[in-house]
């Protein structure tokens, strides 16, 4: 099922949208907001909750979880004399084998899952988040950049 996930401008609730659901008012506080999610067969170009045209992908997969794993293969190195940290890494390439991407807007991180993916994307862009989030890149970043 394809829907977006976004936050309330008001009072910042995690509010989602199936393909099929007409817009409401967010469950948290009432605010009216006119968010649809595409149809499931869309190509994503440009945000569903904010209309911002740049995106980017990355797989769906919870960071805190992925980090979770490290550490608890690191912690049981002496033990395996480091096959904990072989299996997570063979874990986590099963994983990244296996989880589908979601497409990410810079502006306001609503994620787009269950979309098919649009090849005209790229993935996560550090110079390219800094400029939305704090207005311009770190002196020196964007040398070389693209």
């Amino acid at each position: 099922m394809s829907s977006v996930h976004f936050l309330c401008p008001r009072c910042d609730a995690r509010l989602a949208r199936e393909s099929d659901e007409p817009a409401h008012a967010c469950e948290r506080c009432g605010n009216s907001n006119i968010v649809v999610a595409p149809p499931a067969d869309s190509i994503i170009a440009s945000c569903a909750a904010c209309g911002h045209d740049q995106l980017y992908f990355q797989k769906d997969f919870n960071r805190k979880t992925g980090i979770a794993l490290v550490v608890v293969g690191a912690i049981f190195v002496p033990w395996t004399y480091g096959l904990s940290l072989l299996g997570v890494t063979i874990l986590d390439y099963v994983v990244w084998r296996l989880v589908k991407d979601v497409i990410v807007c810079y502006r306001c991180q609503a994620v787009h899952r269950g979309y098919p993916p649009n090849t005209a994307l790229k993935p996560f862009d550090l110079v390219t988040h800094d400029r939305h989030v704090y207005g311009a890149a770190p002196p020196g970043a964007e040398e070389g950049h693209r």
